[in-house]
């Protein structure tokens, strides 16, 4: 992919989750020369804006292409510039819009006598509006035939501790997996994953998000024939359930239950005996 491109795509990525961005006009006074494709770069431009886009986009090369004389930074096309947008637009009308003819005289048409009423003007659909995005995180490990997928306090900075680790370390041997079959790094699936708040991140949208990754997951591991749920929220997003510990019913054809999360039994290691309780019908389901 060309620089130019990977510019477009950085600023369509930050045009979507509401930050504007700002390039220079021409270049500025004391400050290093502008990169070679800044001269080409064209902001996204919105529906019925391209006329007044390629004003702007002929002025920016003309002063680009000047001598530096003072600052005029430049951003996105409807955004503060410095520039009098107004005249801007209307010397594009004067120097595009063809010089009126005369035309011949034609009487007014007749009233009608049953005018339309003003309520039937076309108006805009009304938006949808977004759903609140819920917050949870959830971490996938896979060691042996299980997946473990474990919920995270949302706004934990750590996420998957190496205490984590070492517990669930201690868990899966008592399961029966050995010292050769590791304990892969944490997947993450962070929610909401965009800090917007037009883009549509409800509930709806968070459970397509964990069923498509827990496909994927078992999709590359097909091997994996023990699932286990730690958490409220594994269980929820996962399953559509309430929490519920012990035994589930099947998921996507394997073994599954449900239990404790990793950082409640950190928080609490008294209940580490329910854990084991929860936990033996997989373990007793060891190859």
């Amino acid at each position: 992919m060309s620089v130019q491109a990977q510019e477009q795509q950085r600023h369509q990525w930050l045009e979507a989750i509401g930050i504007d961005s700002w390039l220079p006009r021409q270049p500025l006074p004391g400050a290093a020369a502008p990169a070679d494709w800044v001269a080409d770069f064209r902001y996204p431009q919105a529906d019925g804006a391209a006329d007044f886009a390629d004003y702007e986009d002929s002025a920016a090369e003309a002063s680009l292409s000047g001598p530096a004389q003072g600052a005029a930074p430049a951003r996105k096309p409807g955004g503060g510039s410095g520039i009098d947008t107004q005249a801007l637009l209307g010397d594009i009308q004067t120097k595009s819009a063809p010089k009126p003819q005369p035309k011949p005289h034609t009487p007014p048409p007749a009233a009608s006598a049953d005018p339309a009423p003003a309520a039937d003007a076309a108006a805009p659909a009304a938006q949808k509006p977004v759903e609140p995005a819920p917050h949870f995180k959830l971490a996938y490990l896979v060691r042996g035939d299980l997946l473990i997928i474990d919920s995270l306090p949302p706004h934990h900075r750590e996420g998957f501790s190496r205490q984590h680790k070492r517990l669930l370390q201690g868990i899966t041997t008592a399961l029966g997996l050995t010292a050769e079959q590791e304990l892969s790094d944490p997947a993450m699936l962070p929610w909401p994953m965009l800090a917007s708040k037009t883009l549509d991140q409800g509930p709806t949208e968070a459970r397509l998000a964990v069923e498509h990754k827990l496909k994927r997951t078992l999709e590359f591991r097909p091997d994996i024939s023990r699932i286990l749920l730690l958490g409220d929220a594994a269980m929820h997003w996962v399953t559509g359930e309430p929490f519920k510990q012990g035994a589930l019913p099947s998921l996507s054809g394997r073994t599954c239950v449900a239990s404790i999360s990793l950082s409640e039994l950190l928080r609490l290691p008294e209940r580490k005996a329910e854990l084991w309780q929860d936990i033996q019908p997989i373990r007793n389901t060891v190859s």
